[in-house]
C-alpha cells in the first residue's frame, strides 16, 4: 500500500518534529516504522474506528470514510485512513494528524476522570 500525508495537516506538524530530529528521534522513528508497516500491507493496520464514532470534523475536512490510529510513543496517535488511490485506483493510506492523548479525547468526546 502506498502511503502518503496529509499536506496541511500533517506536514507541518512532521516538519516541526525534524526540525528539532535529535529530540524527536523517538516519534520519527515510530511514524517511519508505522510507514513501512502500512507499505508492506495490503489491508490497513492499527486500531479501526467505527463510521458512527468518527468525528464530524474529520468526515468534513477530509472527506473520509474510514479511520484507524497506531498507539505512538508519548501516548500520541497517528490518525490515518485508507482510500482508493486517484491514479491506479489502488489502496493508499493517508496520515491524517498526530494527536497528543489530550487532543485526542478532546476530539473523540472522552475527557478526564476528575480525581476528588
Amino acid at each position: 500500500m502506498q502511503v502518503m500525508a496529509h499536506q496541511e495537516s500533517f506536514m507541518p506538524m512532521y516538519h516541526k518534529l525534524i526540525t528539532y530530529e535529535e529530540q524527536n528521534k523517538t516519534m520519527l522513528d515510530a511514524i517511519k516504522t508505522v510507514k513501512q508497516q502500512l507499505e508492506q500491507s495490503n489491508q490497513p493496520l492499527g486500531i479501526h474506528h467505527q463510521k458512527n464514532t468518527i468525528p464530524t470534523c474529520y468526515v468534513a475536512r477530509f472527506s473520509l470514510q474510514t479511520l484507524y490510529h497506531f498507539e505512538m510513543p508519548n501516548h500520541h496517535r497517528l490518525m490515518y485512513t485508507v482510500r482508493r488511490s486517484r491514479s491506479n485506483d489502488d489502496k493508499e493510506a493517508l496520515f491524517l494528524k498526530l494527536l497528543s492523548h489530550d487532543e485526542y479525547n478532546k476530539q473523540f468526546g472522552y475527557f478526564k476522570k476528575k480525581s476528588h
